[in-house]
């Protein structure tokens, strides 16, 4: 099969400074991130689908290796709901490898199986990530992470992960609320500076917490005030590594939930795009119910924020053996460049002022993996779209 990626020529990564609303890549693109205006990290560890063969796939005792299906779609509907609502963008990285390469929820030795080529993939993911957090800590002082994911249990509901097991939900309000609780959720800051004084318990299932207002909107979650804590024989996940490394637990100002999605909210096109838009309102609804007053009213549309390329063109059909198109403005004054290079650099098909849309044919490439560059005067940058051929 071949794979098509739309992505970004970079500097050295780490080493520069993101521009909110533009998109940026790791080694050899498959590590991206969007870099954010506003306090908001989201990550997703297990929604990629490519398997290069230059990765050999991890076979460890105990290893999973099925895909979060759909969390990578939906966390981009995600990011575009943020953009519409107010023209400012949550941080979102992307891990774009499937699961059996890379799982990026895990501690470099697991998640690699101790494979030296997936080494730099695990550290670009993990770098995008603090380089958004220090951003965040920089513009305003403190934010929430989000890791997100799908799972398939039975019960048709939203885990929410704060590190904390089922059987300590199951616990009363007042032992959640001990030291010796809050010491180990992932929202340790929040409990002790919260705007409404709420208590770590209510900040879990009360009023106010994340799954009780998703609750409200339509999407049952645990734990909430109308699902308070799962069952003993319910499965349910707490929340893996990158909630323990990147929120408050450790120290710091910025708390972290685990989303785990329920399937019916990531595999049907319109439950995913309504989703979506009761995100952006719900999550920005929470940020000024706890961290920033009048959140709701915090708006990017005075600041720069450049126009994407990724929001005007897609690469299509999905998969493809002889051509694709490339569809997007019909400003037939506006003139691209597109280059198809190898994984080797080898420039395999180059097609210089069209306009579009355009078809491409591609019937004498061989199956592998390549990157499509789309640029013109006006946008130079280059930002991911993937197309498996």
């Amino acid at each position: 099969m071949i794979l098509l990626l739309l992505m970004l020529c970079l500097a050295p990564l780490h080493a520069q400074t993101y521009t909110p609303g533009e998109t940026y890549f790791g080694k050899d693109g498959l590590i991206e991130y969007q870099a954010g205006n506003i306090p908001l990290i989201i990550s997703v560890p297990h929604g990629g689908r490519l398997e290069p063969t230059s990765i050999p796939d991890r076979d460890c005792d105990g290893c999973v290796y099925v895909m979060d299906s759909y969390t990578q779609e939906l966390a981009r509907e995600i990011r575009n709901a943020f953009a519409e609502k107010s023209g400012c963008y949550p941080h979102v990285i992307y891990n774009l490898l499937h699961r059996k390469k890379l799982d990026m929820n895990r501690a470099l030795a697991e998640a690699t199986d101790s494979n030296e080529a997936s080494t730099a993939y695990w550290m670009d993911y993990q770098g995008f990530i603090d380089s958004a957090k220090s951003t965040v800590l920089q513009q305003h002082g403190k934010g929430l992470f989000i890791d997100l994911h799908g799972h398939g249990h039975t019960k048709q509901r939203i885990e929410y992960g704060y590190l904390l097991y089922g059987s300590q939900l199951r616990e009363s309000d007042s032992v959640l609320n001990t030291a010796k609780r809050i010491a180990v959720s992932s929202i340790r800051y929040l409990v002790g500076t919260n705007q409404g004084n709420r208590t770590h318990a209510e900040l879990l299932r009360g009023e106010g917490a994340l799954g009780t207002l998703f609750a409200e909107q339509g999407f049952p979650g645990v734990p909430s005030l109308q699902d308070p804590c799962p069952e003993q024989a319910d499965d349910y996940f707490n929340g893996g590594y990158n909630t323990l490394e990147h929120g408050s637990n450790p120290g710091g100002t910025i708390d972290a939930i685990q989303m785990e999605l329920y399937s019916a909210i990531r595999f049907n096109t319109m439950q995913r795009s309504a989703f979506a838009k009761a995100f952006a309102t719900i999550v920005r609804s929470y940020l000024e119910k706890h961290y920033f007053e009048e959140f709701t009213r915090y708006t990017c549309q005075s600041t720069s924020v450049p126009a994407q390329i990724a929001d005007r063109v897609e690469l299509y059909p999905n998969p493809a053996n002889d051509y694709f198109f490339i569809n997007g403005e019909h400003d037939l004054s506006t003139a691209y460049s597109i280059r198809v290079v190898d994984l080797v650099g080898r420039e395999v098909l180059i097609s210089e002022s069209v306009v579009l849309p355009i078809q491409l044919d591609i019937s004498t490439l061989q199956s592998g993996m390549y990157h499509v560059y789309i640029t013109n005067a006006a946008y130079p940058s280059i930002v991911q779209q993937m197309i498996v051929l």
